[in-house]
């Protein structure tokens, strides 16, 4: 059967009727990531604005100056799109009604009702008193609104309707909602940031309303994938859609005009979350094999026609490229003619791997292995979804995040997810067995780290679940082969009561030591906590989960190998839970090492990734500190008098002294003195290899990145609790007390800081003219969001990171 390959991409028009809506009224409905980062995005957003809206900042005042100075013959412009935006909201709820499009006009009117009420509310809470509803709709005139309800009602609708949209009328609804922004502020009904709370009210009500009910965006119709294959020369006599869909693209089932099999994969317009924010989500949080990187549509059809060309050419049997195009609708596509059914399906129907020769099977896999490495290629998927039996060999499949240029990790990752294939088709000795053979002795104790599951793809942990296999049980198999001890990983220590005991303790002494110490009057101080402003201080609270989250990305700075911002981020929490069952630097240390070398880091490196993130958070400590003493008046007051600079003079001097004897005993004992120099050797050379990385831009902007948001939004949040009880402190004066208190208390050898952390913050605040009372409030509330509160998130991250293999 001979196929045509055709490399260009071509773009050629075709006419079609103007419509209304999009998709067809029975498309199907998802619920996306899109939609849950735009919901909150946009509550987080109208929060922020909502703080500055009262008094109004200059910069607004001053843009609201610009717009009402434009000539009074615009006023008959502005007014027009103001209404045409509400005449849209209306078009599109009577003709969802009119198209029987139940289910769309629901979300419409939803949509609305929601806006409404949030528009209610939010307003409540900046101008304290109910808004006038009907007066705040029915024209467009001042007196100005907060938000901007005639923004946020009708843009609720125009959003909640645009997945479900022709994109003409979605340019013209983008077109009218902006100018509409300017429009109300220009006429007097709104200030620019109520004209901006307008939009974010109006995106979050649509947002939820697509997350509740779902919406048809990120799947064309298979009319508009029928008539984009004509566009790019290819004619189907079926398109229908497929069974299993990949996450990132929109995969369909078709037949020629010969009634011969292909498969489309649409990366399209209407499907921009599934192509970019699935993708980057799936790549940044998870970061899972194979996971694609490519942003652009065409950047990925072009990758992934290139790839499985370049494979075939390199002796592995894949599907066939028939054509790749652009359509005038700016779909991408990729027309593909399979090599055949994929291996899980065959095994699936034949009820047991038993059921089909495994040994020969074990081969054919590595063979798909072999030729990859020799054409310096990784595929990151291998697994019997992508494997395909083809005669007597075994080709390979959907070369979406395949690499050229494989790195070690790469490669190391193909042959674990190889040799976990063959453990599933032929039991753990024949599996072991052909590894062996095929990587030698040596390959195969290289990958043996890497023989993890965060290393395998989701099916394949899913089946090795299944199936009850323990990869660690194949990991002493396969080292016992080639006679070598298995990378162990080191254990962590449970909770105990003696643990919890020495952090709870110090925790209740807190409160007496400060009151003993600063005088505080416990009446004045639960009088502060009765009149703080309660919405500011639950948003101070979820803004302190947030610095985690950057340590969590200057971790991935840090790390000598790629990892899921997931992963991190819930180690990062698991961490604060473990420092209360080892409240000292040990169990944070045992549980990374054990984190990283889950991942195929060696305990070095794993070290090393600890050492250089602690290294990088001192240094961004030490330059915003100095930058601050230097270039501000700000300053520590730090005096010594004579007797207590003696005093640390001697106690300095004590450590050193302790420090040398140490040094002299060790290395007169010759068994330790061969035993340390050993260690250190070997642990250096591993660490050597994650400092080595540092050099690339992209690890070094996580890494100092991630350690300067972590101490801004630390800050922040000390800043925000004291404005919530009604006072103020300068953003730089936040940070000196702050950085200071924290070199100090980790300088002293007290678990997480109780007590000192708390009493430095509290005489930082009262210098810089906080009373002591609210103060010392602000402090306890901060303390309790930033170190007591993320060790409950961290138990239930512990859990799931032990239950998904990550320690």
């Amino acid at each position: 059967m001979s196929t045509t390959t055709r490399a260009p991409l071509t773009r050629v028009s075709v006419r079609r009727m103007p419509r209304l809506f999009a998709t067809p009224a029975d498309a199907p409905r998802a619920r996306r990531a899109t939609d849950a980062i735009l919901a909150v995005a946009a509550a987080s957003g109208l929060v922020l604005i909502s703080v500055a809206a009262v008094p109004q900042p200059g910069y607004s005042r001053r843009l609201e100056t610009l717009l009402r100075a434009t000539p009074d013959l615009l006023d008959g412009f502005w007014q027009i799109v103001v209404d045409l935006l509400a005449l849209l909201a209306v078009v599109l709820v009577v003709g969802a009604f009119v198209a029987r499009r139940v289910t769309l006009a629901r979300d419409l009117l939803v949509a609305a009702a929601l806006a409404l009420a949030v528009w209610f509310v939010v307003g409540r809470w900046v101008t304290g008193a109910w808004p006038d509803a009907w007066d705040a709709l029915r024209s467009a005139e001042p007196p100005p609104w907060y938000p901007s309800p005639r923004i946020a009602v009708t843009g609720a609708v125009v959003v909640a309707a645009a997945p479900h949209l022709a994109r003409p009328l979605r340019r013209v609804g983008r077109w009218l909602l902006t100018l509409a922004l300017l429009g109300v502020v220009a006429l007097g009904a709104s200030s620019p940031l109520g004209a901006v709370a307008g939009v974010l009210v109006g995106a979050f009500a649509a947002a939820v309303v697509h997350l509740v009910f779902g919406s048809s965006a990120g799947r064309p119709g298979l009319d508009d994938v029928r008539i984009g294959l004509a566009a790019i020369g290819v004619t189907t006599r079926r398109v229908g859609v497929a069974d299993r869909q990949e996450a990132g693209l929109f995969r369909v089932d078709a037949e020629d005009e010969n009634g011969d099999p292909l498969v489309v994969k649409v990366y399209g317009r209407d499907a921009h979350d599934s192509a970019l924010v699935t993708t980057v989500w799936r790549t940044l949080w998870y970061r899972e094999p194979g996971s694609p990187i490519r942003i652009g549509r065409l950047q990925q059809v072009e990758h992934e026609a290139f790839l499985t060309l370049l494979a075939a050419q390199s002796g592995v049997r894949t599907d066939v490229v028939v054509t790749a195009g652009a359509t005038p609708e700016d779909d991408a596509l990729l027309v593909l003619r399979p090599l055949g059914r994929p291996l899980a399906d065959l095994l699936d129907e034949a009820g047991e791997a038993s059921a089909v020769d495994g040994v020969a099977l074990v081969r054919q896999v590595w063979a798909v292995v072999r030729a990859l490495r020799r054409a310096g290629l990784a595929h990151g998927q291998i697994d019997t979804r992508h494997l395909v039996p083809a005669g007597d060999e075994v080709g390979l499949r959907d070369f979406r995040g395949a690499t050229v240029a494989a790195t070690d990790a790469q490669e190391y990752t193909d042959h674990v997810q190889a040799l976990a294939t063959t453990v599933l088709l032929a039991g753990t000795d024949e599996a072991v067995r052909a590894a062996r053979n095929e990587l030698g002795a040596e390959g195969l104790t290289a990958a043996l780290p890497y023989l993890q599951p965060t290393a395998l793809t989701v099916y394949q942990r899913q089946r090795l679940r299944e199936e009850d296999v323990d990869l660690d049980d194949v990991r002493r198999a396969a080292a016992a082969s080639v006679g070598t001890e298995p990378p162990e990983l080191l254990q962590l220590r449970r909770i105990t009561l003696g643990s919890i005991v020495r952090v709870v303790l110090p925790a209740i002494a807190v409160v007496a030591l400060i009151s003993g110490i600063a005088g505080l009057d416990l009446e004045r101080l639960l009088d502060a906590l009765r009149d703080a402003t309660w919405w500011l201080v639950v948003a101070a609270f979820v803004l302190g989960q947030v610095p985690r989250f950057t340590q969590a990305v200057a971790t991935l700075g840090a790390a000598p190998v790629p990892l899921g911002l997931g992963p991190v981020y819930a180690l990062q929490l698991a961490v604060s839970y473990v420092n209360l069952a080892i409240p000292s630097a040990a169990g944070r240390i045992a549980v990374n090492i054990r984190f990283f070398q889950r991942h195929g880091v060696p305990p070095g490196s794993a070290l090393a990734v600890g050492a250089l993130d602690g290294f990088a958070s001192f240094v961004m400590q030490a330059i915003l500190l100095a930058s601050l003493l230097l270039f501000t008046p700000a300053s520590l007051d730090v005096r010594l008098d004579r007797g207590t600079a003696t005093t640390a003079a001697r106690l300095l001097g004590l450590v050193v002294a302790a420090a040398l004897i140490a040094l002299v005993v060790l290395f007169a004992v010759r068994r330790w003195r061969t035993f340390v120099l050993r260690w250190s050797r070997q642990i250096l050379g591993e660490a050597a290899n994650a400092v080595r990385g540092l050099n690339s831009p992209r690890r070094a902007g996580l890494l100092v990145g991630g350690s300067l948001a972590t101490e801004l939004l630390f800050a922040l949040t000390l800043g925000a609790f004291v404005r919530a009880l009604g006072f103020s402190v300068g953003f730089g004066e936040l940070l000196l007390i702050n950085i200071s208190v924290s070199l100090l208390s980790g300088l002293l050898p007290v678990p997480g800081g109780i007590g000192v952390t708390e009493g430095g913050l509290t005489l930082g605040l009262v210098r810089a003219g906080v009373p002591e009372e609210a103060a010392f409030a602000a402090v306890l509330l901060y303390r309790l969001a930033t170190f007591y509160l993320p060790p409950i998130w961290g138990f239930f991250a512990l859990r799931w990171l032990e239950r998904n293999k990550h320690l």
